[in-house]
Parts: C-alpha cells; sequence; structure tokens
C-alpha cells in the first residue's frame, strides 16, 4: 500500500542550523535508499509514453535508469524519437507524477529508514539529501515523514545537473563546511556511485534498491549494506580504523 510506512512520530525539537557537526557528513539517494519510489516511476513513465502514442518501454528498462532526473531519463528512453514527442513525454510524466504527489498516493519509505535517520543525527552525523527528484516531491516526503529538521542539505534536480555529475556532492560540502574526506554517500544506483567517485568521497551501495550489490561494487562502493541496521553500523562510529575495515570489505 503506497505510503504504508509513513507512520506519524511524535514531534521532536530538532534544529540542524549552526556550525558543523564534528561527525561526518552523510548524504543519502532517495528513490531505491529511502524512498521505494522505483515502481511509480516506472508506470507513470509508461502512462506517459502511451498518452504520448508512443510503445512505451519495459518497466524494468525505467527502474534501471533510476538515479537520473527526470529529462534526463526521457533523453535516455525515447533517444529515438523526435524532440517534440520527447518535451510531450516529459510534460506528460511530469503532469501525472504531481498529480498522484498532489493526491497523497505516494509510495512506501523502506522499512528502518526512518530509525536510521533519527540514529545517524542522534549520532552526532550531520544529514543530507541528494536526489534527482523534484524539490517538490522530495519536500513531502520530508513534510510526511517529519524529517523537518534533520537534514542540513537537500539538493534536487530542480538546482543541480543530473547524477553523476558531482554537482550536488560540491554544493552539499559548501552548505555544511564539510571536506570530501569527511563526507560519504549512501545510494542504490551506478549513479550514485559514479557522482561520489567524481567528487572524490567515499560511497556505501544498498542491497534492498534497484542495481545489484556486484555492480555497485564494480562502481566503487566501498562496502554493501543489508539493511538499515548494517548501515548505521558501519556507519558509527565513523572512525579512521572504521574506514580502513569497510575498504578491505572486512
Amino acid at each position: 500500500m503506497a505510503g504504508s510506512h509513513w507512520s506519524p512520530k511524535p514531534p521532536r525539537n530538532v534544529d540542524s542550523r549552526g556550525a558543523p557537526s564534528p561527525g561526518p557528513l552523510v548524504l543519502f539517494d532517495v528513490d531505491g535508499t529511502l524512498l521505494d519510489g522505483g515502481p511509480m516511476t516506472a508506470e507513470i513513465m509508461v502512462q506517459a509514453f502511451r498518452s504520448a502514442g508512443q510503445v512505451p518501454p519495459t518497466r524494468s528498462s525505467v527502474m534501471s535508469l533510476i538515479g537520473m532526473s527526470a529529462p534526463e531519463m526521457v533523453e535516455v528512453l525515447a533517444e529515438t524519437l523526435a524532440r517534440e514527442v520527447r518535451d510531450k513525454i516529459l510534460s506528460g510524466y511530469r503532469f501525472r507524477y504531481f498529480d498522484m504527489i498532489d493526491r497523497g498516493d505516494v509510495p512506501s519509505v523502506f522499512p528502518g529508514a526512518a530509525r536510521a535517520v533519527e540514529r545517524l543525527f542522534d549520532g552526532g552525523c550531520t544529514l543530507g539529501l541528494v536526489t534527482g527528484k523534484a524539490r517538490r516531491s522530495t519536500h513531502c516526503m520530508v513534510d510526511e515523514m517529519e524529517w523537518n529538521g534533520f537534514f542540513r542539505t537537500i539538493q534536487c534536480a530542480d538546482d543541480n545537473p543530473s547524477k553523476p555529475d558531482p554537482s550536488m556532492v560540491y554544493r552539499a560540502l559548501s552548505e555544511t563546511g564539510h571536506r570530501p574526506g569527511q563526507t560519504i554517500l549512501i545510494g542504490d544506483s551506478r549513479y550514485d556511485m559514479r557522482m561520489a567517485r567524481a567528487a572524490g568521497i567515499r560511497a556505501i551501495g544498498v542491497s534492498w534498491g534497484y542495481t545489484p550489490a556486484e555492480e555497485l561494487l564494480a562502481e566503487g562502493a566501498m562496502a554493501i549494506a543489508r539493511d538499515f541496521d548494517h548501515l548505521i553500523e558501519m556507519v558509527l562510529p565513523f572512525e579512521s580504523t572504521n574506514v580502513q575495515r569497510l575498504q578491505s570489505g572486512m
């Protein structure tokens, strides 16, 4: 059921502003990492192609591009079609996507995501989001999950080039005052890993997303989290010995 893991929580006095945390900057991808938004994205993209009078891509081919921003996804999926047709598909996708968001028909966050965000925040990490989603839908998720204040930086498709361009990471570093060596990206896609590599930061892949673990490792992930508890164990404490352990694959 859409949104089934978005459970209400008691309000917390959380304020992420102020001086940089002494802990690491942990940047989360959204779709495929925190939010199970891939199936909804694939279904809406298929509908957009059909509405434009075109043969739709397979849902698996759409899912393989999760991590890219919507315009770049359409460019790949409709590369042989005329520009006006691609523009029509993109407009149809955006219309359907935001209509679903406005109706509250939202995908669920993965079980354990909320606890992981809170544990890492309470453990001294500075948190951020780096996503190919639009700011409107990203803030909808943040509002619904009552995560306002947990993320010091939120980088979305509206203000940045699509992954794997490293601009999202660079802006996150600038906004938080962290250095690349203090930063780690958590993601599920090849585009997340490539972005981290281009920005000179470490990355941990997740096993529950839309890209096989072996591909994430080949793209530069230093480790693969089995679940959110495992992720917490790897990130806390994020000390030099812990980094060396992760890089050795232990």
